[in-house]
């Protein structure tokens, strides 16, 4: 039979960055050994999001340093 942990979380939306780390580390204890590969996809995943929200810009031609001289 598979055993299945479950963890219950209450937390505060009034601050909301501070209960995301404090949920993570009180996850990451569940799984000792395997908190690097965890938190490294946790930052992947993260860093997807944050690309997806910044704002498409048109890069333009770029300006050389010889070039603005």
């Amino acid at each position: 039979m598979v055993v299945i942990k479950k963890l219950e979380l209450s937390i505060s939306l009034t601050r909301p960055a501070e209960e995301i780390t404090e949920a993570t580390i009180t996850i990451m204890e569940f799984f000792p050994g395997r908190q690097l590969g965890i938190l490294q996809q946790v930052d992947q995943n993260i860093g997807d999001i944050l690309a997806a929200m910044q704002p498409k810009e048109d890069q333009g031609p770029v300006e050389t340093a010889k070039e603005s001289t």
